[in-house]
């Protein structure tokens, strides 16, 4: 997958709805749901071993960049929006990317000494990403730097969700801890969907079983 480099302010490129992302074709990630054996919750493990989980089975994805910021943006199908967490039974829709910090990482939330890191949007938080990082299922912790946040913006039309993130290229982040981009580079990522409607929350999703390879143009 090629994320273009274009020329284009800040605001647009952050914005789900703006004209330009109709110029670039979507790549079609197929979703499946998380094994409901790697779930680390006994409680969880009960409930949902014949449940129905993993609503999304696909999502739309596009990268581009000005040299200075880069933005991916994610576009799925939810019939009814959900924005708010409501009583145990109703979530918030969210969705998360994430990048391996080591060419070693295993997909699925990392390994010791091979993290990932971990951009989570959620639908009644809506400005920013929680940033992330990973050293296995039920590892994750938060990285909290006010100066670099991941912003986001999402719009819910006809039953679909588009999503954008956006980050300056080069992240003022401990270097252990931040997703590196470098125009001419290739890299790789991988995506998550939650259903808050259907109680999908943590390690109940649908994620990509396999990565997406993406080079940056110079």
């Amino acid at each position: 997958m090629l994320a273009k480099r274009i020329d284009i302010g800040a605001d647009t490129l952050g914005d789900p709805a703006a004209a330009f992302w109709g110029r670039f074709p979507a790549r079609k990630v197929s979703l499946v749901p998380t094994p409901v054996g790697l779930q680390n919750s006994k409680y969880v493990l009960a409930k949902w071993r014949d449940g129905e989980y993993g609503h999304a089975r696909a999502a739309g994805l596009q990268c581009v960049h000005n040299g200075t910021e880069i933005a991916f943006r994610l576009e799925w199908e939810c019939e009814k929006a959900a924005a708010s967490v409501i009583d145990n039974d109703h979530f918030a829709d969210a969705a998360a990317l994430l990048f391996p910090l080591s060419d070693l990482a295993p997909l699925i939330m990392g390994a010791e000494g091979a993290p990932v890191s971990i951009w989570h949007w959620r639908a009644d938080r809506p400005k920013a990403a929680r940033l992330n990082v990973a050293t296995g299922i039920g590892t994750s912790s938060l990285t909290r730097n006010a100066t670099t946040p991941v912003e986001t913006k999402a719009v819910h039309h006809g039953g679909r969700w588009a999503l954008v993130y956006r980050r300056a290229l080069e992240a003022r982040l401990p270097a252990d801890d931040a997703a590196k981009f470098t125009p001419g580079g290739h890299h790789r990522l991988a995506v998550a969907v939650w259903s808050g409607a259907n109680a999908e929350r943590a390690g109940l999703k649908a994620y990509s079983p396999e990565w997406v390879e993406l080079e940056l143009e110079a």
